[in-house]
């Protein structure tokens, strides 16, 4: 199945002028399946909680629904991330009585969408930095869709770090795991190697280029972000498939094998998850 990375340099808060190069990109090469960055319609370093919601979305508004159907359109599939707005009924999973007044909550989320019609929104586990400050920690937890015989999971940037998050995916059947990001810190495309072969699966990371400035003195200083790019596919057996430049907007495609991912031997006498001795892990 061809894969494609996307990586995209967002102008802060203008959806509609990131939406249109994203586009643009999209169309530029024929995939199977696109991967973009996180937060990759708004842009990522808000001032507070409030300029967030400002720029969150539901996950079936018309800006969300035009990016993804600029791939489903072509008869592909697409993971991308955006700034999410959710009202949640009062429960008591969310500390409200039953019959209080709707929560709202803002997600750091990513949406997976098919050309048959299928979406489904990831909500970032672990968030990084001064994401604690402007999101709700994500409650969707990680699963796994199946597209043209490719299984698919999704993870947000940060969630890299923690080994179980690619673990419980690659346990629930990802052969390929869709990684949007926003990288500001230089380990992670190094750290895909390993995720990839102590998993077995394909890792793809689709970053953004750029840096951002945001706050001021009189908001407690300003604030400059550094965006690394360079992001990667990397195979099951640690092998560099795509690796895109550092500094500038770009596309790669690359060919992924489901079967690759889904062999988990190491020689004769070794496989990775039958191997496992869970009992001992705790």
């Amino acid at each position: 199945m061809r894969t494609a990375l996307v990586q995209s340099l967002p102008v802060f808060g203008d959806e509609a002028a990131n939406l249109a190069s994203l586009t643009a990109a999209i169309s530029s090469v024929e995939a199977d399946f696109y991967v973009l960055p996180e937060l990759c319609l708004s842009g990522y370093d808000f001032n507070d909680r409030e300029e967030a919601a400002s720029h969150a979305l539901e996950s079936t508004s018309e800006t969300i629904e035009a990016l993804a159907r600029v791939a489903t359109e072509r008869g592909a599939g697409i993971a991308f991330g955006f700034a999410e707005k959710a009202t949640e009924a009062g429960t008591a999973a969310f500390g409200n009585a039953a019959g209080d007044a709707p929560t709202r909550r803002i997600y750091n989320s990513a949406l997976l969408a098919f050309p048959d019609g299928r979406r489904r929104v990831y909500r970032k586990t672990h968030l990084f930095a001064r994401e604690r400050l402007l999101f709700d920690p994500g409650d969707t937890g990680f699963f796994v869709e199946e597209f043209r015989g490719l299984r698919v999971g999704v993870a947000i940037c940060f969630d890299w770090i923690f080994p179980e998050s690619f673990r419980t995916l690659a346990l629930k059947g990802a052969d390929l795991i869709a990684h949007c990001s926003n990288l500001v810190m230089p380990y992670c495309q190094r750290v895909d190697y390993a995720r990839a072969i102590e998993n077995r699966v394909y890792v793809a990371t689709a970053n953004r280029v750029g840096t951002e400035s945001r706050g001021s003195p009189e908001e407690g200083g300003a604030r400059s972000l550094h965006f690394t790019g360079e992001s990667v596919l990397v195979a099951p057996d640690g092998a560099y498939l795509l690796r895109l430049p550092p500094d500038r907007s770009d596309v790669g495609v690359c060919r992924v094998h489901p079967a690759k991912a889904r062999n988990k031997a190491l020689g004769d006498l070794n496989d990775l998850f039958a191997d496992r001795r869970s009992e001992f892990y705790s």
